[in-house]
């Protein structure tokens, strides 16, 4: 049996055909649709701009159209750039683990550390830097299973691998611990590789160009990388051509001091990058992926191909500069690590804390204080000069600013002031103020008259007290 039909007169269809929306319906429905497209456009846009710096580091989404419509809106609604201290634009440290394999070991085997160094770079100022360790420094080495004991910075990854699993990984979270907790360091990743690997990268590039400073140099050394087939090695100062054996060679050498052994293996290094950048080899994704692919069985790392490319970006737009520093280097004249005997009859490093600090500032600076210049003067009077120098000491120590200069004494003056002849450094001259509990009214911004005036002037006055005091 069929369903019933229902029948629509013919006067009712043609109502049906013929109903228009009204002009004031269209307009709504136009309206409605504009306002869809728009509300989509901005989600997309919000969603791209905090996006890209999770995906690419250092990047943020910009197109010149997309940017000259969004510089119209108001700063309620306009999407947010992720700033200095969004968790996208943290600095990334590579801990780079050179270990000291000899032929016929196993590189699951464990090892002491012959370099050890912390590469560094800021997304958003792109600066890079290497933080190299003396590898006698005497730390507390901090196992999984509580406490602590004192042992070599060299000895720590071989501690992680014998005591925790017996991996790459196992020693390479043993040295990150150990950094964060002796000295602050927060690793991102870790690099593992050998004197076989360093051979090979630098052959694969040529050989590396050194300008070897007299200091550096190497007198004729009986040198093997395998400890049989040795032969007479020398490296003279000035210009070096270096293939991969006499690179290692020459960057293995400490018969003077492990401290210029720092030195020669980041001078390699540094080298080694510039030569990198120089050929465009991080330009071209197949030349990464064939040098990925080639030294994949002699490096180790947590970090992901994946991951590399995303971050490939941002290290080419540092076009291989890099800053060094290392913990062995005086500060002022005082020597930051200095020789002891342990009761046991162990020659090692200890080291100035202040001194080391000194080095971290440096080496890891916040991107909002890069390249700041913070000038103190004495306002304060009798006795200041020994106040301004105690502020210096604790800007640069304390709160990690790169460059600060106690300048000559000035009038007294009631209050402190702060100049600041910088406004792109206005966020460190309030965050000066905050740490001296002085309001950001005291901050006056002034035009440089003679362009060696510093950022940011500090003027103590009659009402300065050393913080934390």
């Amino acid at each position: 049996m069929g369903l019933p039909v229902r029948t629509v007169p013919a006067g009712a269809r043609a109502a049906v055909r013929h109903r228009h929306l009204s002009g004031g319906q269209r307009f709504l429905f136009v309206l409605a649709l504009l306002t869809f497209a728009l509300a989509s456009f901005y989600n997309s846009v919000v969603l791209l701009t905090r996006v890209t710096p999770a995906l690419f580091p250092g990047k943020t989404f910009s197109l010149p159209i997309v940017d000259s419509v969004i510089d119209t809106l108001p700063d309620s609604v306009r999407p947010a750039v992720p700033g200095a201290e969004s968790s996208f634009n943290k600095r990334i440290n590579w801990l780079i683990i050179g270990v000291d394999k000899r032929p016929g070991d196993r590189d699951e085997d464990a090892y002491n550390t012959d370099t050890l160094m912390v590469a560094t770079v800021d997304p958003l100022s792109k600066v890079s830097s290497i933080l190299s360790f003396p590898r006698d420094m005497w730390i507390d080495i901090h196992p999984p299973q509580g406490g602590s004991y004192k042992g070599r910075i060299n000895a720590s990854y071989a501690a992680g691998f014998l005591n925790n699993g017996g991996s790459f990984e196992a020693g390479a979270e043993q040295l990150k611990t150990d950094l964060k907790k002796d000295f602050g360091i927060e690793i991102n990743y870790w690099l593992w590789l050998d004197f076989k690997g360093v051979e090979k990268l630098i052959d694969t590039l040529g050989g590396i160009d050194v300008d070897i400073p007299h200091e550096l140099s190497v007198p004729q050394w009986y040198y093997s990388d395998d400890d049989v087939h040795a032969r007479y090695v020398s490296f003279p100062p000035g210009p070096q051509h270096l293939d991969g054996y006499n690179a290692v060679a020459f960057g293995r050498y400490r018969n003077d001091s492990d401290l210029y052994r720092v030195k020669r293996q980041q001078l390699v290094l540094q080298t080694a990058v510039k030569k990198i950048f120089s050929r465009g080899l991080l330009q071209n994704l197949t030349e990464v992926k064939s040098l990925w692919d080639a030294f994949s069985a002699t490096i180790h790392t947590d970090m992901s191909y994946t991951k590399m490319i995303s971050i490939l970006p941002l290290m080419q737009e540092t076009n291989g500069r890099m800053n060094l520093f290392s913990l062995g280097d005086p500060v002022n004249g005082a020597p930051t690590v200095e020789g002891y005997t342990t009761p046991d009859g162990a020659s090692v490093l200890t080291w100035n804390a202040e001194n080391v600090q000194n080095w971290l500032s440096q080496a890891f600076t916040k991107a909002q204080y890069a390249q700041s210049i913070v000038e103190v003067q004495n306002g304060y009077g009798d006795d200041g000069g020994l106040r301004a120098a105690a502020l210096g000491r604790y800007l640069k120590y304390s709160k990690g600013l790169p460059t600060v200069d106690v300048g000559p004494d000035v009038a007294a003056q009631p209050t402190t002031s702060i100049v600041l002849f910088d406004n792109g450094k206005r966020d460190l001259a309030k965050d000066v103020a905050k740490w001296l509990g002085v309001p950001e009214s005291v901050v006056t911004l002034q035009k440089k008259e003679t362009g060696t005036e510093p950022d940011v002037l500090v003027i103590i006055g009659r009402d300065f007290k050393i913080p934390g005091s």
